[in-house]
């Protein structure tokens, strides 16, 4: 799924996170969301259809003690739980950590050489290129890597043919930038121990995104009713929710209440695979 708003600064999800970090800290354990859902594709679900949600938003400030933080922070949650699942993964072997990160700053190069001719032939504007070079740290190289892939991405039927920057580049950028950029904030995390309790987290994470992404949908499936399009403009974060019951279709028609309901319950999706770190930067960058 192509993203509306693809996040080219990877910092901006640990922002997120910090911003909700206080309101995931507030839910109990009793009360958190079951973990029967690939938290990457929930994100990017989220996120990619965010603005379709947002577009909503005045109509759902008129429903009667409908939280409108379901809606004003649902991009900040869905990034928040994204960077609590990806400094979650089990970190890669040392030398593998090592190799990926040189990997990152010889295709973060690369694409920095090629964009010098690039803002010269005006398809880049100069001004993008000088913020990503102002980035000297190993932190810094993933975060400018997948801010130079989403650029090359926006002119890329223009620039394919007239650069040596390859699709296959921006294939493994996507992937290994978000990826190492998730490595080295583990390691930061670490040194906390108030975030020693990784799994929890995530969980807290992504039950604030799953409580305000349902009520979202049911605000839009009140709104839609008689189209019953709720599942093409917000579809179900859960890769298979099921049929409906009865009681949940009725629920769906009613106007949305003050506090959310579960989510619908849905089989545990098969185990990542061993090289899901990799897998874990998708939701951030989307094909034009």
């Amino acid at each position: 799924m192509a993203l509306s708003t693809p996040l080219q600064d990877m910092e901006e999800a640990e922002h997120a996170y910090e911003r909700v970090r206080p309101e995931m800290e507030t839910l109990s354990v009793a009360d958190l969301s079951p973990m029967n859902v690939d938290v990457v594709s929930a994100t990017s679900i989220a996120l990619g259809v965010s603005d379709r949600i947002l577009s909503f938003r005045d109509r759902m400030a008129a429903l009667p003690e409908f939280d409108m933080r379901n809606v004003d922070n649902l991009v900040d949650y869905a990034k928040a739980a994204w960077y609590a699942y990806v400094t979650n993964l089990p970190e890669p072997d040392p030398h593998e950590a090592a190799r990926l990160l040189e990997e990152v700053k010889a295709l973060r190069a690369k694409l920095l050489m090629w964009a010098v001719p690039l803002v010269g032939s005006g398809f880049f504007e100069e001004v993008a290129i000088a913020k990503i070079k102002e980035g000297s740290g190993n932190k810094d190289a993933p975060s400018d890597l997948v801010a130079l892939v989403g650029l090359y991405r926006s002119r890329w039927d223009a620039i394919r043919h007239i650069c040596g920057v390859t699709e296959a580049d921006l294939t493994r950028g996507a992937q290994i930038g978000p990826a190492v950029f998730g490595l080295i904030s583990r390691r930061e995390f670490k040194a906390s121990p108030s975030l020693s309790d990784g799994s929890l987290r995530v969980r807290r994470a992504w039950t604030l995104l799953d409580r305000a992404y349902a009520q979202c949908r049911r605000a839009i499936a009140y709104f839609r009713f008689d189209e019953g399009d709720v599942d093409v403009i917000a579809p179900n974060l859960r890769r298979n929710p099921g049929r409906p019951t009865n009681t949940s279709a009725k629920e769906e028609e009613s106007p949305p209440e003050s506090e959310p309901r579960s989510a619908p319950t849905a089989p545990e999706p098969p185990p990542a695979a061993a090289g899901a770190v990799i897998h874990a930067g998708e939701p951030f960058l989307g094909e034009p």
